[in-house]
């Protein structure tokens, strides 16, 4: 059998193949490019895992307002609180990945909630792209004016004499949650959680002595500090509040390496094009350091951190590796 050699393809078919590719390349690219040069030409949807009048709805309303008005298209907060945040985070793993969606990300839904629930119909490293962390907070650690205790100390030696001495929360996963998970472990000491269904209630519940003590957002609870309602032992991050920088860190009360700050972030579904996340992360970014907000933001108790996407997706992974060691060396499980 003999094999017969092709004659070699003349030059202008190379040229019309060449021309075909560049074609299509060129035509599957516009209709993203278009997408960038006109995004946003519609409103867009920012998906919060918390009921209204949280940190997150807080933060959110905050930076989407400002957002707004750059844009000129209106950000609309979404709250769509269930299940610590899973109901909204599987509502936005399966949105549209066109930057018209996106989600307010916290500790929990992206963090802890996959080491913590059986199932939670979404994994947070592979349905959603990092866009831009936008702060981190601390939270305080109040008692109800009645317990005998004035410190942490205090209160670990009071906790430790009567174990399960109650505390709220929002529910299991939450920074709220977690700062009480971490100091029990640290302290040696057995308490008994009390899940709500909002920051509000617990500490609604805390004035009314329904519970012992809780960790709770500063820019609620500071006014009834303030107020003698509730007594302020600690702040659970690295640094005192700007706000109220006579209140000890936990780190400082005994506990050397104690810091559990919650934290805030946009994410967006995964496949958001990338120039679209750029754009994104170039405005948050902008907006946060901006003096007005700079200052809202720091007088609610928050941090500011800017950062690249990528920054934010490093981030991530870090907490979710931090938590998921926690949650094994704790036992803790979702309520």
């Amino acid at each position: 059998m003999r094999w017969k050699l092709q004659p070699p393809r003349r030059q202008g078919t190379w040229r019309a193949a060449t021309a075909v590719a560049v074609t299509l390349l060129v035509t599957l690219a516009a209709p993203a490019s278009a997408q960038m040069e006109t995004y946003p030409n519609r409103p867009i949807r920012l998906i919060v895992a918390t009921a209204a009048g949280g940190a997150s709805d807080i933060v959110a309303r905050t930076v989407g307002q400002r957002l707004s008005e750059v844009w000129g298209q209106q950000v609309l907060v979404d709250p769509r609180p269930g299940a610590n945040g899973n109901v909204a985070a599987q509502m936005a793993a399966q949105a549209a990945p066109d930057g018209y969606t996106l989600m307010m990300g916290t500790i929990g839904v992206m963090a802890v909630n996959r080491a913590i629930y059986r199932d939670i119909g979404y994994d947070p490293a592979r349905d959603f792209d990092p866009v831009a962390r936008l702060v981190s907070f601390a939270n305080l650690l109040v008692v109800h004016p009645s317990l005998p205790v004035h410190n942490v100390r205090e209160f670990v030696e009071y906790a430790r004499a009567r174990p399960g001495l109650t505390y709220g929360s929002p529910g299991s996963g939450g920074s709220l949650h977690l700062a009480m998970v971490v100091l029990s472990q640290m302290a040696d000491i057995r308490m008994e959680h009390v899940p709500y269904r909002g920051a509000a209630l617990a500490l609604t519940d805390l004035m009314a002595g329904h519970i012992s003590s809780a960790f709770s957002d500063p820019l609620v609870t500071l006014p009834q500090v303030q107020a003698g309602r509730v007594r302020a032992l600690a702040v659970s991050g690295r640094n005192r509040l700007q706000t109220a920088p006579d209140i000890p860190t936990v780190a400082e009360s005994g506990f050397p390496g104690y810091d559990v700050s919650g934290w805030l972030g946009i994410v967006a579904p995964r496949g958001t094009p990338q120039p679209i996340i750029n754009r994104l992360n170039a405005a948050l970014n902008e907006i946060v350091r901006q003096p007005d907000t700079h200052a809202r933001l720091v007088s609610q108790g928050a941090e500011v951190v800017t950062g690249t996407p990528a920054e934010f997706g490093a981030f991530i992974r870090s907490e979710i590796e931090r938590w998921a060691k926690v949650a094994a060396e704790t036992g803790m499980r979702a309520e």
